[in-house]
C-alpha cells in the first residue's frame, strides 16, 4: 500500500508545480517506507535532508511566481511555508541529535500537512497562476 498517492484531486492544473508535488509525494513515500522498515539512522537522515531541501526549492518556486505576479495572498502563503520548514528543521535537528525517534505520528504529520496544504492553500493560486501564463 502506498503511503500517499497522487490523484487528480491534488492537481493545481499547472504541470510544473504538479510535477514538484508528485516528487514530494514520492519522497515522502520513500521516507515512510524507511521509517516503517526501521532503516538505519544515516539513511533516514539523508531522506529527511533531501525532503527538506526539495521542499525549500519547491516553496521558492511558488513564492517567485507569487511575487512576480503580485499574488494577493503571498504573505499568508509564505508564512505557512516558513512554519512548515521550521517544523521540519526542528524534527531533523532532534532526530540527528538523538533526541527524537521518528514515528508514524511524524510521518502522518508530514503527509497530512502536505495534502492539506495542496488541497486548501495551493489550490487557491491555481486559477491566478494560470491567468498569468504559468503552466
Amino acid at each position: 500500500m502506498t503511503f500517499l498517492s497522487w490523484t487528480d484531486e491534488l492537481s493545481v492544473k499547472i504541470d510544473s508545480i504538479d510535477n514538484q508535488h508528485k516528487k514530494l509525494i514520492d519522497m515522502l513515500g520513500d521516507f515512510y517506507n524507511n521509517v516503517s522498515n526501521r532503516s538505519n539512522k544515516e539513511s533516514i537522515s539523508k531522506l529527511l535532508l533531501g525532503m527538506k531541501n526539495y521542499t525549500v526549492m519547491h516553496f521558492s518556486t511558488e513564492e517567485q511566481y507569487m511575487k512576480k505576479f503580485d499574488y494577493p495572498e503571498y504573505e499568508i502563503h509564505k508564512k505557512e511555508h516558513e512554519q512548515f520548514v521550521d517544523k521540519v528543521k526542528e524534527i531533523e535537528e532532534k532526530f540527528n541529535s538523538g533526541k527524537l525517534v521518528l514515528t508514524f505520528e511524524i510521518t502522518m504529520f508530514l503527509k497530512d500537512w502536505l495534502k492539506k496544504h495542496i488541497l486548501e492553500t495551493d489550490k487557491k493560486y491555481s486559477d491566478f497562476f494560470i491567468r498569468h501564463g504559468i503552466s
